[in-house]
């Protein structure tokens, strides 16, 4: 069956949610800071059984921004609202990148609306030095220039052409499933079509999770089985892991939670969900979690 989306309307405001039906208990997919719930395409063919509910987070794609500041704490509890207004007590969770920390915060916080967590580069603390995690006044700025995106684009094309060589190298510049995500970042103006992230979102989530010990306090407290998959680089054949493997494994030792952790080999963190291959590998470990079909 495919896939459909709607306008939820919840406790904590409306959410634009993509649904697929399938065979399986029900698996909610947290998708990361800069992107939106078009990100499962390449899941939603690598396991056509998984029943997936992928909402846009607060200020992305077709969900308004909250009032004030956000965080990974203010999803979590925006996304309990979501599952109550679906009538759904205990999901899988899903997340990539920033919807990693989501769903381990949720998992923290709601034990009980929670079965299996699978992670995708993403949700464990980032390795810190002894004095531990930046102030925010520190990255923000940083963030936030990193993010703000005012420019014009001509068409869909033109926007998919910046955005793989910005932050996806490795993904197919022919893929329709690329432009179908990127399509859904962007709005109307007058010229052509622009980034309609709200940046306050955006900038406040990442914060929430560079210059916060939160991450490591939340999946300490997660007790639902946690699997990892995760990238050998970050942007572009080559370059630095989100994960150095020293400190995955050091995780590992220290979350009786975390059963598994798997590197998959030839991806960054982009390419580890926006390709075959590396949506097979996140779509293996869902599998894990939701045991026999």
């Amino acid at each position: 069956m495919s896939a459909t989306t709607e306008v939820v309307e919840t406790a904590a405001g409306p959410f634009e949610v993509l649904t697929r039906p399938g065979t399986t208990e029900p698996v909610l997919a947290v998708h990361g800071v800069s992107s939106n719930s078009r990100l499962w395409a390449w899941v939603l063919d690598a396991a056509p059984e998984v029943s997936l509910v992928a909402p846009d987070l607060a200020g992305r794609g077709g969900t308004p921004a909250r009032p004030g500041p956000s965080s990974v704490p203010a999803h979590a509890e925006q996304l309990v609202a979501l599952l109550d207004a679906l009538g759904l007590d205990r999901v899988h969770l899903l997340g990539m990148s920033l919807g990693g920390f989501v769903v381990a915060e949720l998992a923290a916080r709601h034990p009980d609306r929670v079965a299996t967590v699978t992670l995708v580069d993403g949700g464990l603390p980032l390795e810190v030095g002894e004095q531990g995690p930046p102030p925010a006044a520190a990255v923000a700025p940083r963030l936030r220039a990193q993010y703000a995106d005012d420019r014009v684009w001509a068409d869909e094309a033109a926007y998919l052409e910046h955005y793989r060589a910005s932050v996806a190298p490795l993904t197919g510049a022919d893929d329709p499933r690329m432009l179908a995500l990127v399509a859904h970042d962007l709005a109307q103006v007058d010229g052509g079509l622009a980034v309609h992230r709200d940046l306050e979102t955006v900038v406040d989530d990442a914060v929430s999770v560079f210059a916060s010990s939160a991450p490591a306090q939340a999946l300490a407290a997660v007790r639902a089985p946690v699997r990892l998959v995760h990238a050998p680089w970050s942007n572009g054949a080559g370059s630095p892991p989100m994960y150095a493997a020293a400190h995955v494994a050091r995780l590992v030792a220290a979350t009786p939670s975390l059963v598994s952790a798997e590197l998959v080999e030839d991806v960054d963190h982009a390419a580890i969900i926006m390709t075959d291959h590396g949506a097979a590998a996140c779509a293996a470990a869902l599998r894990g979690n939701l045991g026999p079909i």
